[in-house]
């Protein structure tokens, strides 16, 4: 695996669903749109092979990209091709920004590289979800430029302290950074969320302020299952909502409550009644998902608290 740059964006490459990328494109690419003196908006699309909610949208936005100053990010197109997170025995290459020795990691620091040396005005990553979830962005920082993107996508964002690696944290350090949770996977709902705001960031410098306010949450803990835990796919209805205590988390088997700083937080949030793991006092839950596949490669959902109650309308 290699990073490969391309000048412009070719017009026959929307035509391509996501699974015929990497015959096209052989693998990671770049694509540099800049426009002479421009900060450019950097878009990245597939670093999860199976999330193409953001493809789909460069797709429809084919003509605006290539009247835009833009870098382009093509990233997983050989898991795109088979239609998967990562590649069997892979990283994941959203857990590869911040550095290590794999060919993921090369490739994350190349592009991130190039992209601070281009000075972009903003950075964004569209994602998608595998658990049932209002649009929501991730940032790595609190700092009004970047609440305010934030505010201009959804009424909630998350403050990640971890997992380590993403791709915004890296980001984060050189330009405003955002991750775009657009919907759930597969939803063409999430593709028109993608398409309505990259259009908005593609048209102009700045965004107008939003008269709403920002619920701003920190992840302080992932949940992450054993190979013996049995979900509760019925507990997604509280993403981004408050569960209340007894709430149930697996409904036997082990789950972990991981920390950013890897401590087990096990005792504060979790409960255990017979074979069940249930929350031990109400709690915001995100991203609780009720895919086992999607929630043993990563985790099973991130507990929250309030980072600032809330960031209020302008």
């Amino acid at each position: 695996m290699r990073l490969r740059v391309r000048n412009g964006f070719p017009e026959a490459l929307a035509a391509l669903p996501a699974t015929a990328l990497a015959d096209a494109l052989a693998g990671p690419t770049l694509f540099d749109n800049r426009q002479g003196e421009t900060p450019p908006l950097f878009i990245s699309v597939l670093v999860h092979g199976d999330e193409t909610s953001g493809w789909d949208a460069v797709r429809r936005l084919r003509a605006e990209l290539r009247s835009a100053s833009v870098l382009l990010f093509v990233g997983n197109v050989a898991a795109a091709k088979a239609g998967l997170r990562a590649q069997p025995g892979r990283p994941d290459f959203n857990r590869v920004w911040q550095g290590g020795d794999s060919p993921e990691a090369a490739v994350a620091d190349a592009v991130a590289q190039r992209a601070a040396s281009a000075a972009p005005r903003l950075a964004v990553d569209v994602h998608s979800t595998t658990g049932r979830n209002p649009a929501y962005s991730v940032v790595a920082t609190a700092d009004a430029p970047t609440l305010a993107v934030a505010k201009a996508f959804s009424g909630q964002a998350l403050l990640a302290t971890q997992p380590h690696g993403f791709q915004t944290g890296r980001f984060a350090e050189f330009c405003t950074a955002l991750t775009l949770e657009v919907g759930m996977r597969g939803d063409p709902a999430g593709t028109d969320v993608a398409v309505s705001f990259l259009r908005r960031l593609l048209r102009r410098t700045a965004l107008p302020p939003e008269p709403r306010p920002l619920a701003l949450f920190e992840t302080v803990a992932r949940v992450v299952p054993r190979e013996d835990a049995v979900f509760a796919p019925e507990t997604q209805r509280f993403n981004f909502r408050t569960a209340p205590a007894g709430a149930l988390i697996a409904r036997r088997g082990t789950v972990l409550a991981q920390g950013a700083d890897g401590r087990d937080l096990g005792d504060v949030y979790l409960a255990q009644m017979r074979d069940a793991t249930l929350l031990k006092r109400p709690t915001v839950i995100a991203s609780y998902t009720g895919d086992a596949c999607a929630a043993r490669q990563d985790c099973l959902c991130y507990l929250l608290e309030p980072a600032d109650a809330e960031v209020g309308a302008d």
